[in-house]
């Protein structure tokens, strides 16, 4: 009889080897129809086995019992290591709706409840030669019991709560009131859980599934397991109750799929990256930044004009240069470097001004400006400027004319800016069945790159982590005598310093992922094209990548007539470092943002925004993507950051094919 409980252990906890990715719910199902079969062939072998098995026989199966055990915890480890955002989050983030909270416990509770038992069975495992019959057999009972303390029951209060009953699986509005679909939304509608959970709004659907289609499986093995072991004591035949449980819990996990499957459709996929901590930007680790173009820079009025004369006012200066250091104007242009670039956008300042030079090698100029008004800029901690000031006034001309101290933009190349983007392409290794995973901003010999994750795709839209990494540059510098502007790379001026906001992505066709993504140039604007490689899902292969590849883009233009481009003006912005709030996305498709100064108040117009995000945009866990794109994200008033994003690969469409997971007979 001992052996016949073993056996029981064995074939129970029998679970295949885990892939190198548990490929979210499409995985935890394969799973649970693995562990049914399972089952199903535990009953005939538990009749057929005979009484006088070898004691070596019994070892070896309960040296199996241990190794499975062990790889039952490993499986848990992974599924808890992978659902970064936890319930216990979840529950701090809704303390405040006192309905959903009652759920999330309850929920929260029950999972502990099956997590607890499942946790006995495991002890039982590891002690199974000590244990007395009657232990498994009130262990057994218990688990069966009709009554609430069942595990049937409790599943039943779990389904209910997280996904509805069995009229709301069937019926698209209702299922939108079930709590899956409560969480998602929210989820998706909260930055501060996307900051945690790092993943798209349908990834996490899938991560709550998960989570329950594991508490599912555990209560479902124990029930089995019990049903067995009374019939082996001689408590009876159970044929009608174990019909019965089979039967129940196919009609959850059919109204549980059904459920998810309604809620990912309407989920969002796309994921991007938040700003971190308060006060953790660093510059060159979390953001990197266009350097010198329109930057805020004084000159006297004399040195604007060929002429020297100052007969009119600097608002007639809208497009010149600065043509020397004329004799009563050389109090400011003497001591700081000149611009030697175009000069944009000239306004009058007070008569004399106080300025706070930057130090020698900083890509600003000052630091701050002391009018006879509001401070331009910020003063240090300190109030005082750490170099020496510079005092510059207004000077006559032949005694009729004042020549005013002006306020002009500066457009100047130069080692001190930065304001080149690669145009080269990014290609993932299809050849060797790679797509992209994720991506970033890196900024390398002052180009500014968008550089590439990839990873291996396996069956089922799977990724194998162990394969993933970041793709290398191609790192060469503008000055290079075989790279060329606006072929190798673009460059930043007054008439070209516009970057298109775009989503580009497979649209309906599921059969594609990303392979690349590149810059071009596009009337002028930066624009984002992205390489897309058709696939086959059940074995994961790309299909002839070098043929069966396309390059997605969105083309619109400001002139284009049925869907022009808008534009996304800054006004007034400060550096988004100095925002006391994390930042927001702000932009939409089919718009596009100049790179401009920033504020003169605020900065003296010495930074040049948006910032550009260099962290890493990589969901988790690593799937193929199908889309990729650029937006803004920022705060009213601040000149915010310019980021990648991704769109994670559609699931929803394959969960059909797997809706029945247990069998019942």
């Amino acid at each position: 009889m001992r052996l016949k409980l073993c056996m029981v252990f064995a074939i129970i906890l029998l679970i295949p080897s885990s892939r190198s990715v548990i490929n979210e719910a499409v995985e935890i199902i394969e799973m649970i129809r693995d562990v049914s079969s399972a089952i199903l062939k535990a009953w005939d072998v538990i009749e057929s086995l005979p009484d006088n098995d070898t004691y070596d026989k019994q070892r070896q199966l309960m040296n199996r019992i241990e190794e499975v055990d062990d790889h039952i915890r490993s499986l848990e480890e992974m599924e808890s290591l992978r659902t970064a955002l936890t319930i216990d989050t979840l529950i701090q983030e809704f303390h405040q709706q006192s309905v959903l909270l009652h759920k999330l416990n309850l929920v929260k509770d029950l999972t502990t409840i099956v997590k607890t038992r499942y946790a006995q069975l495991s002890d039982y495992v590891q002690h199974k030669d000590a244990l007395e019959v009657a232990t498994l057999l009130k262990f057994a009972e218990w688990n069966v019991d009709p009554g609430s303390n069942s595990l049937a029951f409790q599943l039943d209060i779990l389904h209910a709560n997280l996904f509805g009953d069995d009229e709301q699986a069937d019926n698209k509005t209702d299922s939108a009131n079930t709590l899956l679909s409560q969480l998602t939304i929210n989820y998706e509608e909260s930055p501060v859980q996307m900051c945690v959970g790092k993943h798209s709004a349908q990834q996490f659907a899938f991560q709550l599934f998960t989570k329950a289609a594991l508490t599912e499986v555990k209560a479902y093995s124990m029930m089995e397991f019990s049903w067995m072991i009374q019939r082996e004591l001689g408590q009876g035949n159970f044929t009608q109750e174990i019909a019965l449980m089979r039967q129940n819990y196919q009609r959850r996990m059919d109204a549980s799929v059904k459920v998810l499957s309604q809620v990912i459709s309407r989920s969002g996929r796309v994921y991007w990256r938040c700003d971190p901590e308060k006060n953790k930007h660093v510059s060159g680790e979390t953001y990197d930044r266009v350097t010198r173009l329109l930057q805020g820079y004084v000159e006297n009025e004399a040195n604007l004009g060929d002429d020297q004369s100052c007969r009119g006012t600097c608002g007639d200066y809208q497009d010149t240069r600065s043509n020397g250091c004329y004799k009563g104007a050389e109090e400011l242009c003497g001591e700081q470097p000149k611009c030697n670039g175009k000069l944009y956008n000239c306004g009058e300042m007070d008569s004399e001004v106080v300025i706070c030079p930057s130090g020698r090698n900083s890509s600003r100029r000052y630091e701050y400006i002391q009018p006879d008004g509001p401070i331009l800029g910020r003063k240090g901690s300190s109030g005082k400027c750490d170099s020496t000031t510079v005092t510059a006034s207004s000077s006559s001309y032949y005694l009729f004319w004042r020549c005013s101290n002006c306020f002009c933009l500066c457009d100047e190349q130069g080692p001190l800016s930065d304001r080149y983007f690669n145009l080269r392409d990014s290609l993932s290794d299809f050849m060797e069945n790679r797509v992209v995973t994720g991506v970033r901003f890196v900024k390398s010999n002052r180009v500014f790159h968008l550089q590439l994750q990839q990873g291996e795709l396996l069956p089922r839209g799977a990724i194998n982590v162990s394969s993933l990494e970041w793709l290398p540059l191609e790192a060469y510098h503008p000055s290079d005598v075989d790279v060329r502007n606006d072929y190798d790379y673009h460059t930043l001026a007054i008439d070209s310093r516009a970057m298109d906001l775009d989503e580009i992505t497979s649209g309906s066709n599921r059969s594609l992922v990303v392979t690349g993504a590149r810059f071009r140039v596009w009337g002028k604007h930066l624009n984002l094209e992205v390489r897309f490689s058709y696939f086959d899902f059940s074995t994961g292969r790309l299909v002839e990548p070098k043929r069966n590849s396309v390059w997605l883009d969105n083309s619109n233009t400001e002139t284009t007539g049925e869907k022009p481009r808008e534009e996304l003006v800054l006004k007034v912005a400060d550096v988004p470092t100095a925002s006391e709030q994390s930042s927001m996305p702000l932009s939409k498709s089919n718009q596009f943002i100049k790179f401009f100064s920033s504020s003169k108040l605020k900065d003296v117009s010495q930074n040049t925004v948006p910032f550009i995000d260099v962290q890493e945009v990589v969901p988790h866990p690593a799937v193929p993507l199908a889309g990729l794109g650029i937006y803004h994200k920022g705060r009213p008033g601040f000149g915010g950051f310019l980021a990648p994003k991704v769109v994670t690969y559609d699931y929803s469409q394959y969960l059909k094919e797997i809706q029945n997971p247990v069998k019942t007979n």
